[in-house]
């Protein structure tokens, strides 16, 4: 398996300061009707409760039972993907054509996406504006350095505008790079990963997603509320079945 599919390169780490909006400007998912929370979100909630133990990597190696939680972004978001939503997950996997016992990476995952658009695909809505994003889509994008394809996460909470057409959200994903406002730092269940010597996996955090002034669509983001701005190709889609 590609180790450079996900994740942002470790030469980019100094450049996103783990500092979020404050918790009281969120609009997080609690605070929603249930009508807004979707499969993938109960699904990624529900493996962040029961975990005791989860580090970053880029083999997926789950054992629920143990509760020991074992991936990388995109690791995470397949596996919970597959479990959630199964037509979802089938139908990405038909349409990007990857090979048996493999997952997509993230410019994959970031292409189909932009395609829902334009191609209506079983089991999948599509999500054409930041203000459109609601808990349990799934955001992608791709970010080539020499080390990495790009990420993607799960969305964990209504987005809440900011200046410059820039968004707050809280995201679910598994990484070793902490967001703002991030769990991993203070949670004993992420191991360290001795390559950044932070702790790692999954966990929650705030980022910031920006949209383009006119359209409302995605252009970008901010790995957190302090970190510089960057453009990227970058989507968005709603697994509902």
């Amino acid at each position: 398996m590609n180790r450079m599919r996900c994740c942002f390169s470790l030469l980019m780490a100094a450049t996103f300061a783990a500092c979020g909006w404050c918790a009281g400007e969120l609009s997080s998912a609690d605070a929603e009707p249930a009508a807004v929370y979707g499969p993938l979100f109960s699904e990624a909630t529900n493996q962040f409760g029961r975990m005791k133990t989860t580090l970053y990597q880029h083999q997926t190696k789950v054992d629920r039972d143990a509760g020991s939680f074992r991936y990388d972004c995109v690791g995470f978001v397949s596996y919970a993907l597959k479990r959630s939503t199964p037509q979802a997950w089938a139908t990405i996997v038909k349409a990007t054509g990857i090979a048996k016992g493999r997952i997509p990476n993230p410019p994959k995952y970031r292409a189909f996406l932009a395609g829902l658009t334009n191609l209506a695909q079983p089991g999948w809505q599509a999500v054409t504006k930041v203000s459109e994003l609601r808990p349990g889509d799934v955001v992608a994008w791709e970010h080539k350095t020499e080390t990495s394809l790009g990420h993607a996460v799960i969305i964990g909470g209504v987005p809440v505008p900011g200046p410059d057409s820039s968004w707050s959200v809280e995201v679910y994903d598994s990484t070793s790079l902490p967001h703002g406002d991030d769990s991993r730092p203070g949670d004993e269940r992420a191991e360290v990963l001795a390559a950044t010597a932070r702790h790692s996996g999954l966990g929650h955090g705030v980022m910031i997603l920006i949209a383009d002034p006119a359209s409302g669509a995605l252009t970008g983001l901010r790995w957190s509320a302090k970190a510089r701005v960057i453009t990227v190709p970058i989507a968005a889609g709603r697994p509902v079945s």
